[in-house]
């Protein structure tokens, strides 16, 4: 039985080390200047689409940040999916910016989110185009960054940002960050191909997205970034995913306690297996590991074991946001709080099959 546990841990921490091994490899672009290193030779016309719901703060943030990009967007469109708040009139207070404004529910059938970008989309012209979150901060080679990416990959190229952080519930989002960046399978480990995308930022040429059929195809999902992603593998078309690291950044849920419970809770059960069976089995002997090491915590060898993961905790969390070494000491009580949340969005998508998102209730199929 000992023998065992130690075989299990030991895999635990070459199942780690793999994690960021290849993450590292996938950081969207060095701290060097884009435009010293790849000086563009064109001048692509690339639609920027943001959807946006109840999104007024963020907008007055974004926005500003997406005109003044080092190559400049064709066109910038934001979305407004039937708001509460100001974000009609912030979106608006931008010449550079074309406004949608959506001021019904979304047809039955579609997610309110698929339905904002198709919007989008069908009032778009360029030729590249990329889907924007309202809450990331993208620094001024972003859009560039991503072109180049595109250029270089080819297919679908999709960012999930570094998380930045104001307040110190946000530091919650450990457990469920790790798991995104890692457990998802789109980093290339286990699997060189990835399980699909990741959603707050997604670059694609209109002719791959139009082949696909798009957010169309997929539009009673809530993982819409997956299943999109799933969609251009599905028609041969390459998919690539990477980290912000500084190029861009966001607050995942900056409103307070009860958006981040309500925001993890609407997908994350759903989200558990997506990354195929095999990445499933690495993250159960993960969560073993994890959890098996708070009950020995009172014997010599379980510290020992307890200070172990909590390093590699650290060096799994650093790359993904502004988690402190205290995160790292203290991870049970983040653990905790990722089972009441997974438990949660269990009940929600099993018994009520139903989630709530910013006012909505979304059926779950």
């Amino acid at each position: 039985m000992i023998f065992l546990k130690q075989i299990i841990f030991v895999t635990f921490v070459l199942i780690s080390l793999l994690y960021v091994y290849y993450a590292r490899k996938r950081i969207l672009h060095s701290k060097k200047s884009l435009s010293d290193l790849h000086p563009l030779t064109e001048n692509p016309k690339i639609s920027v689409i943001i959807p946006a719901r109840n999104e007024e703060k963020n907008l007055s943030k974004l926005l500003p940040l997406v005109i003044n990009q080092s190559l400049k967007p064709f066109e910038i469109i934001v979305v407004d999916d039937n708001s509460t708040d100001a974000t009609f009139s912030v979106a608006s207070s931008f010449p550079e910016v074309s406004v949608i404004r959506l001021t019904e529910e979304p047809p039955k059938g579609w997610v309110g989110k698929s339905w904002a970008i198709w919007n989008g989309y069908l009032n778009s012209s360029g030729e590249y185009l990329l889907f924007l979150d309202a809450d990331v901060e993208p620094s001024n080679e972003l859009i560039q960054s991503l072109f180049l990416r595109q250029k270089e990959y080819g297919g679908l190229i999709s960012v999930w940002p570094y998380q930045r952080f104001e307040k110190f519930y946000e530091h919650l989002t450990l457990p469920f960050n790790i798991m995104i960046v890692y457990a998802s399978n789109n980093l290339g480990f286990p699997n060189k191909v990835p399980s699909g995308a990741f959603g707050p930022a997604i670059f694609t040429s209109r002719s791959d997205y139009e082949i696909t059929g798009g957010h169309q195809a997929i539009k009673d999902s809530v993982l819409e970034d997956i299943k999109l992603g799933r969609l251009y593998l599905s028609h041969g078309i390459k998919v690539t995913n990477f980290l912000g690291n500084h190029t861009i950044k966001f607050r995942m849920y900056p409103s307070g306690f009860k958006q981040l419970f309500e925001g993890f809770s609407k997908n994350m059960s759903a989200g558990a297996t997506t990354g195929g069976l095999f990445s499933f089995l690495l993250s159960l002997i993960f969560m073993a590991v994890i959890y098996s090491s708070l009950t020995s915590v009172f014997t010599l060898d379980g510290v020992v074991r307890y200070l172990t993961v909590a390093l590699i905790i650290y060096i799994m969390a650093k790359p993904t946001g502004d988690y402190k070494w205290f995160d790292a000491i203290f991870y049970p009580l983040h653990y905790i709080f990722f089972l009441i949340v997974f438990f949660t969005s269990l009940y929600l998508t099993i018994f009520k099959k139903q989630v709530y998102w910013k006012g909505r209730k979304i059926d779950v199929h």
